[in-house]
């Protein structure tokens, strides 16, 4: 099965081993619940991409022949999924350096979207306002 034997590789396969078996037991909860797993599965898609895209990177390296086998379609997509956890993955970054973070995309997004209607006496009207929806459900509501 592996095409490389360099001392790291066992622990890799073995992290990698671990993480789909975490996978398999959390899809077949979500399986097993139903709707219920709507909010879960939303916050676990970026977690299951960032598995699914970091085994797979692992694999092209100490089992190129495994990796070939496993090849899996929207490569592009899931990356992007699984670069947008990276702000929770660096380990320099305190709580107030997320904060900021997330301030600077606040900012920017009001200054993109809000007090820019054509309309002037509808700016009193504008909110900032975001749904998140699933199956006509709201399951995320910020103001």
């Amino acid at each position: 099965m592996m095409s490389s034997t360099r001392p790291g590789d066992g622990i890799a396969v073995g992290l990698i081993t671990q993480d789909l078996m975490f996978l398999r037991r959390f899809l077949q909860s979500a399986v097993a619940a139903g709707t219920q797993i709507v909010v879960p599965m939303f916050c676990m898609h970026n977690y299951i991409c960032l598995i699914v895209h970091e085994s797979h990177r692992a694999l092209q390296q100490i089992a190129p022949d495994v990796a070939g086998q496993l090849a899996y379609d929207c490569a592009p997509a899931i990356e992007r999924a699984r670069h947008s956890v990276k702000l929770f993955d660096d380990k320099k970054k305190d709580v107030d350096g997320v904060r900021a973070d997330f301030n600077q995309v606040i900012c920017a997004h009001r200054a993109e979207f809000l007090n820019n209607t054509w309309l002037p006496l509808a700016r009193p009207l504008e909110r900032d306002l975001v749904l998140w929806r699933y199956q006509d459900r709201v399951i995320w509501l910020w103001r």
